[in-house]
């Protein structure tokens, strides 16, 4: 799935929060979205599926315009599109086996007698193999959203948007779902986006990495041309989160 921002804007009252942004997302590439707090990236993120919608501006996906599309149009697009929280998003009353099964029980998009042995390929793919019984309390915060990965690729998507998957974790189970996505990328060859402030994310995943700066975006970067630009933007960001990083270590 490729997709192209061109000139969108977005307000809340006086809050201007993206400002004639641009950006190409190409097919089967994992693209970050880094920036402050409060740049605006998971509202942006938002917009990619029709979750949102802008002031103005385009959001062409596959060559056609999402933007001016009824509610109706937009569900088989989102059939297409998995979201992957930050928090991870599973129903605690629910088994991990069910969580993962409950986009085909609630589209009807599989056999029930099928249903158990595609939550069981999908544990596979993320490494959590015969965790079908756990309740999700009862698994850590980095099994949860490999749960969550898992549960969106029961949809086959196109695209995956991940929203801070690394927030909360410590560094080992941060670098194991960094590999999940290096892992699913490369073999499903889906698109994806990321939205993070994990730097060692950025730098070990990103196909590109484009900064997100007062509403826009100002550059759009190979990591390694990002982490050398001279922009002293992205260089103050880049001292800040090593800091910030430091400082939850210690």
């Amino acid at each position: 799935m490729k997709i192209e921002v061109k000139n969108i804007y977005k307000s809340f009252g006086d809050n201007h929060v993206l400002k004639d942004l641009n950006l190409t997302i190409p097919e089967g590439k994992i693209t970050v979205i880094v920036g402050g707090s409060g740049s605006g990236k998971s509202v942006l993120l938002k917009h990619l599926p029709g979750l949102l919608r802008p002031d103005s501006g385009n959001i062409i996906v596959d060559g056609r315009d999402i933007v001016p599309l009824p509610e109706t149009a937009l569900f088989p697009l989102r059939q297409r599109i998995a979201v992957i929280f930050q928090s991870g998003g599973l129903l605690s009353s629910l088994t991990v086996g069910d969580n993962v099964a409950l986009g085909l029980v609630e589209h009807r998009l599989a056999k029930r007698d099928k249903i158990p042995e595609i939550v069981r390929e999908k544990l596979s793919l993320v490494r959590l193999e015969g965790k079908e019984s756990e309740m999700p309390g009862n698994i850590s915060v980095g099994m949860r959203k490999r749960v969550s990965i898992a549960r969106a690729l029961t949809l086959h998507p196109d695209l995956i948007l991940y929203d801070e998957p690394t927030a909360g974790l410590d560094p080992p189970m941060a670098e194991n779902i960094d590999d999940l996505i290096l892992r699913l990328s490369r073999e499903l060859r889906v698109t994806s986006v990321m939205v993070t402030h994990d730097l060692t994310s950025v730098f070990k995943l990103a196909d590109t990495v484009n900064m997100l700066h007062e509403g826009c975006i100002i550059e759009s970067l190979p990591p390694e041309e990002f982490k050398n630009s001279k922009n002293q933007i992205i260089q103050n960001f880049i001292r800040r989160e090593y800091h910030a990083a430091a400082i939850m270590i210690l």
